[in-house]
């Protein structure tokens, strides 16, 4: 069966009132995708990079950021409201 796996810039500091001020940059997002495919045993499909909105279903404890690192912002709009999004690293497997 094939499956996936998203890596996201996790929060690294947070700000006065408890939100996100800073986030892991983006070779460390891909270093942390690069641990888990050597510690995991699967065979690895594929590897991309992909632009995510600002949330992120099935991760715990808020903390994966809504930016990306060094301060980018992508945007999409979506029936005129501007939604955050960010740049992950994303990786097909099959175990």
């Amino acid at each position: 069966m094939i499956q996936c796996k998203d890596f996201a810039p996790r929060i690294t500091e947070r700000g006065p009132f408890g939100g996100p001020a800073d986030y892991e940059s983006f070779s460390e997002v891909v270093s942390a995708a690069n641990q888990w495919i050597e510690s995991s045993r699967m065979q690895v499909i594929n590897v991309e990079t992909v632009i995510l909105p600002d949330r992120i279903e099935d991760t715990s404890d808020d903390v994966y950021g809504v930016t990306t690192s060094n301060a980018f912002h992508p945007v999409m709009i979506s029936q005129g409201l501007t939604i955050n999004c960010f740049q992950c690293v994303r990786v097909w497997y099959r175990e």
